[in-house]
C-alpha cells in the first residue's frame, strides 16, 4: 500500500506509538523490556501494525509468544510444528464468530499472522525477552 493510498488512521497509530517499520512486515513499536540477565531480557513486549497487503510471515522464535488483538480488523495467526500440526486461530473482538483476544504460540512453533481487513494492531509479549538473533525465517 502506498503512503498516499493508506487508512489515515494507520498513520495515526504510527505517530501515536512511534512505531518504526518492522524488518519482515508492517510496523512495529517496542512497549516494555526488564532487566537484561546475560545480555537477554526475561521479558518484553511490542506492539504490531499489519496492513492486509503486508503480512508477517512464517517465522519462530526461540521462547513464548502470547499475541493480543487491540485494535482494527482481526488477524490470522497460523501456527504449525513444520509437520503434522497446524492451527489456525481468529485474533479479534468477536467471540461470536470463534475469535479470540489472545493466543500463546509456544517456543520454536513457525507462526505467521495476517490482517483480515485494511489493517490490525497488535501485541505480543515474549519470554524470554525478543532478540533478533533468534528470530528464525523460513526459507523461501
Amino acid at each position: 500500500m502506498t503512503d498516499a493510498a493508506r487508512d489515515p488512521e494507520i498513520d495515526r497509530i504510527i505517530r501515536i506509538f512511534a512505531m518504526e517499520r518492522h524488518p519482515t512486515a508492517g510496523w512495529f513499536a517496542p512497549h516494555y523490556r526488564d532487566s537484561e540477565i546475560w545480555g537477554r531480557a526475561s521479558l518484553s513486549s511490542s506492539y504490531h501494525l499489519l496492513s492486509a497487503d503486508d503480512p508477517l510471515p512464517l517465522h519462530k522464535l526461540d521462547g513464548v509468544a502470547i499475541w493480543h488483538h487491540y485494535l482494527g480488523a482481526a488477524a490470522e495467526i497460523t501456527v504449525t510444528n513444520g509437520s503434522q500440526m497446524t492451527e489456525i486461530t481468529l485474533l479479534g473482538p468477536d467471540l461470536s464468530t470463534d475469535q479470540r483476544p489472545q493466543l500463546a504460540v509456544p517456543a520454536f512453533r513457525w507462526q505467521a499472522c495476517r490482517s483480515l481487513g485494511e489493517w490490525s494492531l497488535l501485541g505480543c509479549v515474549m519470554s524470554p525477552g525478543y532478540s533478533p538473533r533468534t528470530t528464525f525465517l523460513l526459507d523461501p
